[in-house]
């Protein structure tokens, strides 16, 4: 039995799994990473693998509730090759481990050429060829920094809600569907030119493959073939852990 954790700059997601099986999940806010001391008490994991992107603080209570032995702990890294992927990145372990790790999800989960794009505190659309080369990507902020920066920045703007509903297809006639749509065509921009640059490379359209816990914000607005997924980054690290010879 494995238990792998997600640690972004929001949540805490952990799945404990064995041969393909999920036993038990949950997740918590990042800034109460120490509840995750209770959450895990009752587990009896041998190993535990880990995504941390959340900084030092966090890492630290992560490590300091973890269920298992220090010994037994792998804290994942991305490398210039592995499970898959070729990492073009430069120095390749620079690679967010959460990105790395979705890569790895999409090339053992998926066929062809894909843009990886997670929406959380910050947008990640990154190119993936056919044959698993990992051919660079772009970040930007999320959704919610984007209508943070506005309403701080903006005195017009403080205090407006998120339209409800907004489907990307009608004008946006109130201060409220306006932001949301510009938040919405901002991020899928990024993703529109991520793909035209990997069409250029792969000389076959990318799919494009949409994960994160604020991705609502962006697929109304995203054309071409979509596929959505729940916990990629989790699912990234299960593969990783079957590479590293764990019964994951």
């Amino acid at each position: 039995m494995i238990l792998l954790v997600d640690a972004g700059n929001s949540r805490v997601k952990w799945r404990v799994q064995q041969a393909g099986q999920c036993l038990g999940a949950g997740n918590v806010p990042t800034a109460q990473a120490d509840a995750l001391r209770q959450a895990w008490a009752l587990l009896r994991p041998v190993v535990a693998l880990v995504c941390c992107v959340a900084g030092a603080s966090a890492r630290q209570r992560i490590a300091e509730a973890l269920p298992v032995a220090p010994d037994a702990v792998r804290w994942l890294a991305a490398e210039a090759t592995g499970h898959g992927v070729v990492n073009h990145y430069r120095p390749p372990e620079s690679l967010g481990a959460d990105r790395y790790a979705a890569l790895v999800a999409t090339r053992r989960g998926l066929a062809g050429a894909w843009v990886v794009v997670g929406v959380g505190t910050a947008l990640t659309a990154d190119m993936l060829g056919a044959e698993g080369d990992f051919l660079g990507g772009c970040i930007c902020p999320g959704p919610e920094l984007m209508r943070d920066a506005l309403s701080q920045g903006a005195a017009g703007l403080a205090g407006v809600q998120e339209a409800p509903d907004v489907d990307g297809t009608h004008a946006p006639l109130d201060t409220g569907a306006a932001v949301t749509q510009g938040i919405g065509l901002a991020l899928a921009g990024v993703v529109a030119g991520m793909c035209e640059r990997l069409a250029r490379q792969s000389a076959q359209a990318p799919g494009i493959l949409l994960f994160g816990g604020a991705r609502r914000a962006l697929r109304p607005f995203l054309s071409g073939h979509v596929e959505e997924r729940e916990d990629w980054v989790l699912e990234g690290l299960a593969w990783i852990a079957r590479d590293m010879g764990f019964d994951a």
